[in-house]
């Protein structure tokens, strides 16, 4: 008897565990960034809308810089264009 309550209070135990250690839930969120004439939308599931805003603005500033080299004003043109996306 004392064996299987041990079992059991082991068996509870890894459960509450897992549950506890189990990944945050994901949220989807959507970001559309204008430049001049083109748009970029990007979607992004996080735990949270600042997780999900860092990896886009990253994503936008790739996209607008297209991997060339920019000039200052332009990279900052590009900063000020990803820094603040439009709700969808």
């Amino acid at each position: 008897m004392k064996n299987a309550l041990l079992v059991l209070i082991m068996l509870f135990s890894f459960s509450a565990q897992a549950w506890v250690s189990s990944e945050p839930i994901q949220k989807p969120y959507n970001f559309k960034f204008k430049m001049e004439k083109e748009t970029f939308e990007y979607s992004q599931k996080a735990p949270s809308y600042e997780e999900a805003f860092d990896k886009a603005a990253q994503a936008c500033y790739r996209h607008f810089k297209g991997g060339k080299r920019l000039t200052e004003d332009r990279g900052l043109d590009i900063i000020d264009v990803c820094a603040n996306p439009r709700s969808t």
